[in-house]
């Protein structure tokens, strides 16, 4: 690539134009942003180039539903166009697009399903042309199709050699024609209509033909392609087991055998394979341990040589490997107090040194890329921005600016977050972020305690509208990667495994006595509020530390674990999901909230929604019961047709007012630095 300046051309910013009236970042001048701004879709959730550069297309909001809209980039300022929306009742909404072909764009479809008193994640896809012709639900809806399923969206391999086509893992279709009959005429079936472990298919994203490519079995659930299209790894565990399996196919036989075992959470060393190798028929990408942290590693198939160190981070996990489309390895992603990649391709390494100088201060993703790699899509993040997009053109060293996530945000009003650590009562350094509002310094300032959900997950440094919306209120917010947190080796994930109300609460509540000691915050002026697993921590912090918080607020959180175990056994995984929480009947009640209402002595608010797939309403019903029956004060906000993420606009509005006014009732008003 030609050094240039890769000066902003915004002469294409046009291309995204919504229909709306346009968006104007709200000055901290004139208060706080309004909540429609946090809550609203983004205004550019992701996009895809097409492979030959022509088209774009983006996934984007409009009147409250995700549609994909596509511009032809050979005509510029030419405004885009809907090609496919969402369902307007949400139960389905648009959770990826990316082009299968030049002109055939693949999307894939996300809703929570209730079933039989169980809620679980279903997902479809749908193709439809670059001018927003031949629009066709894929795989679901051929009443003869051989496959079906629960999860439809499964790409395994984007090219595997012959044209218009993809591979994709998905369930085969049980039922007989005498079935089909019987449906039809109203009568109902007994046993599986859908076999339990997927087949790999063939699926003609224009026709919607598919062929089988191999057949599925016990206990595969997922599928590695090599460069031509061959599967040649299987993985999974079977229902009601622990035990993870990959199979390999031998490259010259065909034939399968097992490479390895091992149970989940277990502390057995293995390299778990995540691609193959171009170019070399035995030779895979694995994660694996080195010196206690993920690492990607380069091993033999064939157990004939020693595994090789690709790369490996001293201090924490590597996160994702990047791949090229065709399946060429281009750097790692890990993260510390901030996101980096190490780029092994030095092509890529040049694109990114350019894309560095012209956007400093923030962390460059390329998200796609055209096929001879002389045009890409570059997203940029950093706390105060979801995501601003562009596209580079390399032959013209032209870097043109499409648009932001949230471009109705002023950066000013949200807070930079500040890299902290603090001791915990036994002497371990725990790492964590400080946000405060603009402006002030952190003393003596309302704080909200906000541990992360998971437990397996971490805080990182990006932004996160929830945490925003609270900064924009006044109210400083700490957030703690405490002990079970991912991306810290294998050490700190596994000495909090099975103790979710032990240690790793401990790391949390320690965050709020640090803050006390070193003056951000006084005496009754904490919260503890938290999403998932952080709603989990924060009904825990109002059983066992009510002197400690003004109040809790629980979205989507957990109360009993005893009943999560329960609910647990409805889904082929329960095993794993209850080796992860533990099977100790007595701390699992000494570690459920509900269990424990007698000790709540502060305001308890909790949201959640019907359509909970990740954590289930019953959770939230059962406390709010508990507490009503040992008069403790307390809100419960059910929201109908709300998912674990909170989705749609609507449900995110409701959230944020309700915990506004909790806030603000409980905690006291926020505070904000003088104008100037």
């Amino acid at each position: 690539m030609r050094r240039c300046a890769l000066a902003v051309a915004l002469s294409l910013v046009t291309l995204i134009a919504r229909s709306e009236s346009p968006s104007t970042p709200v000055s901290s001048h004139n208060g706080p942003p309004p909540i429609s701004a946090f809550a609203r879709g983004e205004d550019i959730i992701s996009g895809a180039i097409s492979p030959d550069g022509r088209y774009l297309a983006v996934l984007t909001t409009l009147k409250g539903l995700r549609v994909a809209m596509v511009g032809d980039l050979t005509k510029r300022g030419s405004p885009m166009h809907l090609v496919m929306s969402s369902a307007a009742d949400y139960k389905f909404f648009i959770q990826w697009c990316k082009w299968a072909t030049a002109e055939r764009l693949l999307c894939g479809l996300r809703g929570a399903v209730h079933d039989l008193g169980t809620i679980y994640i279903a997902t479809r896809l749908a193709a439809v042309d670059a001018d927003g012709k031949n629009l066709k639900v894929l795989v679901q809806g051929q009443e003869a199709a051989a496959a079906g399923g629960q999860l439809q969206d499964q790409i395994v391999d984007w090219n595997p050699g012959k044209p218009n086509t993809v591979l994709i893992a998905t369930q085969a279709n049980l039922l007989t024609a005498t079935d089909r009959a019987i449906i039809s005429a109203g009568g109902g079936l007994e046993g599986r209509t859908m076999s339990e472990f997927p087949n790999l298919y063939e699926l003609d994203v224009v026709t919607g033909q598919m062929h089988l490519r191999q057949q599925g079995r016990s206990p595969w659930r997922r599928f590695i392609t090599d460069e031509h299209g061959e599967a040649r790894l299987a993985w999974g565990y079977a229902s009601g087991s622990d035990k993870i399996q990959y199979d390999v196919r031998d490259s010259k036989s065909g034939s399968w055998q097992r490479l390895l075992e091992y149970h989940a959470f277990s502390d057995k060393h293995v390299l778990q394979p995540i691609a193959m190798c171009p170019g070399q028929a035995d030779c895979a990408y694995a994660i694996g341990e080195s010196e206690g942290r993920d690492a990607v590693w380069r091993i033999d198939l064939t157990g004939k040589s020693q595994p090789t160190l690709e790369f490996a981070h001293p201090a924490v996990d590597i996160d994702d490997p990047l791949f090229s489309n065709d399946g060429h390895l281009l750097g790692m992603a890990y993260e510390t107090d901030r996101p980096f990649i190490y780029y092994t391709d030095p092509g890529r390494e040049r694109v990114m040194r350019g894309l560095k100088n012209a956007l400093p201060g923030t962390f460059i993703v390329i998200e796609d890329a055209t096929r001879d790699e002389q045009q890409y899509l570059v997203r940029t993040t950093s706390d105060i921005d979801a995501g601003t997009y562009y596209l580079l053109n390399v032959a013209k060293g032209e870097l043109a600016k499409l648009g932001t996530a949230y471009p109705e945000l002023d950066p000013a009003t949200l807070g930079r977050m500040q890299s902290i650590s603090y001791q915990a009562r036994d002497g371990t350094r725990i790492p964590g972020f400080l946000t405060v509002p603009p402006g002030l310094r952190a003393e003596h300032l309302p704080l909200i305690v906000m541990p992360h959900g998971g437990p397996i997950e971490r805080d990182r440094w990006q932004f996160d509208f929830l945490r925003a919306f609270l900064v924009s209120r006044g109210y400083a917010v700490l957030q703690m990667n405490f002990r079970g947190s991912s991306g810290y080796g294998t050490d700190w994930f596994h000495a909090a495994h099975q103790d979710w109300g032990g240690l790793t609460y401990s790391d949390i509540a320690d965050g709020a006595r640090w803050a006390l000691k070193e003056g951000i915050t006084d005496p009754g002026k904490l919260c503890i509020v938290g999403w998932s697993f952080g709603g989990y921590a924060a009904l825990l912090g109002a059983v066992r530390d009510s002197d400690l918080y003004r109040c809790a607020a629980s979205i989507a959180g957990i109360s009993d674990l005893s009943l999560l175990e329960s609910e647990a056994r409805y889904f082929a995984s329960s095993l794993i999901a209850m080796n992860q929480i533990g099977s100790d009947s007595a701390k699992l009640k000494a570690d459920s909230p509900r269990r424990h209402v007698e000790d709540v002595h502060i305001p308890v608010l909790m949201i959640h929604g019907d359509l909970d797939a990740q954590a289930n309403v019953e959770q939230s019903e059962a406390m709010d019961k508990a507490l009503t029956k040992a008069g403790k004060p307390h809100e419960f906000l059910l929201v109908p047709g709300a998912d674990h993420q909170m989705s749609r606009e609507s449900d995110r509005t409701t959230l944020l007012s309700a915990l506004e006014k909790f806030l603000a009732k409980n905690l006291g008003p926020g505070v904000s630095a003088p104008p100037q």
